[in-house]
């Protein structure tokens, strides 16, 4: 049997400085309202937790799930490597998952996921960013 690891995917900032003005901070709080708002969270989480399971099956590289993500993140995940022997995992499945809004403009998605007949949760966070819903960190534990 193989390690698992927690993989923590975030940007590098540590506080208030340099958020937008449209990013609201929630300090970690957790969700108070479910996540269906009519204005795109519940699509844009679903094509995250695809591709995320799909990079995370060795299907896809880390770069795909950057075009979904907030710059910083995607700084972070253009910097990330397969570890060898991934990719014969097979296409992923999602088993379920659940939208949250802890606050205005945030939005957190846990999902249970199959790869490789292993179940793997992820969480992702969201945030509206110029209109559109942004990937800000990912979590999950791989095994590797």
């Amino acid at each position: 049997m193989g390690r698992v690891r927690v993989l923590r995917l975030v940007s590098a900032g540590s506080g208030d400085e340099g958020r937008p003005p449209d990013d609201p901070a929630t300090d970690g709080s957790l969700a108070l309202a479910d996540g269906s708002g009519g204005d795109g969270l519940e699509a844009a989480a679903e094509r995250v937790i695809w591709v995320a399971a799909e990079v995370f099956a060795g299907l896809r590289p880390f770069p795909q799930l950057a075009r979904l993500a907030t710059v910083e993140l995607a700084e972070v995940l253009a910097r990330q490597r397969h570890p060898a022997g991934r990719g014969g995992a097979g296409a992923p499945r999602i088993r379920n998952r659940r939208v949250q809004r802890p606050g205005p403009g945030v939005g957190e998605v846990t999902a249970t996921v199959v790869i490789g007949g292993r179940i793997q949760p992820v969480a992702v966070r969201m945030v509206r960013r110029r209109g559109a819903w942004r990937c800000a960190a990912v979590e999950t534990a791989v095994h590797w």
